[in-house]
């Protein structure tokens, strides 16, 4: 006789797939305004274990895409920095370090606060800008690249004095409030208030330089809000209050099937799942949502997902110990010079770990079956390093996977976040593009649920207090940041 075939059925009203950033923060913001039940489904043991903890945790306030000729992934950063201020410094006001601070007499503007134990390190990020006596300019027998890193410098000094400079008052009625797109692109100033530089700065752009054989170049130094972050940190801190408001987390489960209905508006009627103990597991819902990452393929011809994803492979180097202790990237008109250096300190234990996370803007498309070529990093980290600090360091590399809306124009990158969902369906499809727009892929999300659900909202306690027992759980639930697993495996 055969065994009978049970399947366990569960109904919350909630249920996320994808326990990354984006289905963390979601689950946090939604249990935080409401009394909904929740439930977080992740494939893997641990929460925050593939893109969400491989990348260099690095804060973007947009420095980085000050430069393109499209403005809007710059904006879109802007107003995750005025996401962040709103929603999150307040209630997590002992973790979220950074906020408005007075610059001169009623006149604010976002800043990182010291705290050593904060989600930001207040070590800043310094934006590097050649111009046309850089190496790259001259080596060029172009005269159009000395135009167009010209203009490129322009948009880059213009655009980050208008949002972060002294263009732009931050508080407006109590509230912060970011500087609109017209704002930005409109800005006549020719004064800049954020050149700044360090000596250790100064010293890595002459040594890159006379690597080259050249002469020191004239480079614009730039002191950004752009700062590195503790990306385990803050996916703990979001669990424990997600925790603390009732949500559960259930992680090694495997999806087999979608039940769709098909017989009118589509919707989604169960999900068919495996437990991490092999269990057959039926979960039901008024609303589901889908913030998977690379793990979206298999779902979107039955979701009938029209966006278009583009999963690309980018490669990062660890040092340890940090070559130096200043953040710093090279802008360029050429993709070649492109190169970042972040320091990152970790405590595990009674261990502190200080390392260094070295990256460029190569990338491979995920079907092909060549790796991400290292080379050009180590390149870039000679030159700036030398080879003798370089290769005294332990160096390990690995690969991260990075799934990105792409734009009607097939190859423009446009680094952006997608929410995706039918008035008529019940369940919602989102993609944060980077790990920074945590608050506004939250809170968007948040507006987007509360068309699709009908349900009271409610007004959460002033300012998030952690719970010991709580917090064990989370530190349980979310894994070390991939850098912290190859010390640990070494």
């Amino acid at each position: 006789m055969k065994p009978i075939q049970v399947s366990e059925i569960e109904y919350v009203d909630v249920i996320i797939v994808g326990g990354g950033i984006a289905g963390v923060a979601i689950a946090e913001f939604l249990a935080r305004h409401s009394n909904l039940s929740i439930k977080v489904l992740e494939k893997n043991c641990q929460l925050g274990t593939l893109a969400s903890g491989k990348l260099e945790g690095w804060y973007h306030t947009g420095a980085l895409y000050s430069g393109q000729d499209d403005a809007q992934t710059f904006i879109n950063c802007v107003n995750g920095v005025e996401d962040l201020i709103n929603l999150y410094s307040p209630y997590f006001s002992e973790q979220c370090n950074i906020n408005l601070t007075e610059k001169t007499t009623d006149f604010f503007t976002p800043k990182t606060i010291p705290n050593p134990d904060g989600w930001f390190n207040d070590n800043p990020v310094y934006l590097i800008h050649p111009q046309a006596d850089a190496p790259e300019i001259r080596s060029s027998r172009l005269k159009s690249d000395a135009v167009q890193i010209n203009i490129q410098r322009n948009r880059v000094l213009g655009r980050l004095e208008v949002a972060y400079g002294d263009q732009h008052n931050w508080l407006v009625n109590g509230k912060c409030l970011a500087p609109t797109y017209a704002q930005v692109e409109n800005h006549e100033s020719l004064n800049f208030s954020l050149a700044s530089a360090t000596e250790t700065l100064q010293k890595l752009c002459y040594q890159f330089d006379s690597s080259y054989g050249v002469k020191p170049a004239n480079y614009d130094l730039i002191k950004t809000l752009d700062c590195s972050m503790n990306t385990s940190r803050i996916l703990r801190d979001l669990v424990s209050s997600a925790l603390s408001h009732g949500v559960t987390f259930e992680t090694g489960i495997t999806i087999n099937k979608l039940l769709m209905d098909n017989y009118g508006p589509i919707r989604l009627k169960s999900l068919l799942c495996q437990t991490k103990n092999g269990k057959a597991k039926r979960l039901k819902a008024k609303l589901f949502i889908f913030a998977v990452g690379e793990g979206f393929e298999p779902f979107l011809k039955d979701l009938q997902v029209r966006a278009k994803l583009k999963r690309s492979r980018s490669a990062m180097v660890v040092a340890y110990p940090a070559l130096v202790n200043t953040n710093f990237v090279r802008m360029s008109t050429k993709n070649r010079f492109h190169f970042n250096h972040f320091m990152q300190q970790r405590e595990l234990g009674d261990e502190t770990y200080i390392y260094s996370l070295l990256a460029d803007s190569g990338y491979a498309n995920d079907d092909s079956n060549d790796g991400v070529d290292i080379e050009p990093i180590l390149e870039s980290a000679e030159r700036y390093f030398g080879k003798d600090k370089l290769y005294s360091r332990q160096l390990y590399s690995y690969e991260c996977v990075k799934t990105e809306f792409i734009s009607e124009e097939e190859q423009k990158r446009r680094y952006s976040y997608w929410i995706e969902s039918n008035s008529d369906s019940n369940y919602l499809c989102v993609l944060p593009g980077k790990f920074s727009f945590f608050p506004t892929v939250a809170y968007q999300a948040y507006q987007r649920i509360k068309t699709l659900l009908d349900f009271e909202e409610t007004q959460p306690k002033s300012s998030f207090k952690s719970d010991v027992n709580i917090d064990n759980q989370a530190n349980k639930l979310v894994a070390e940041s991939y850098p912290m697993q190859i010390f640990l495996a070494n």
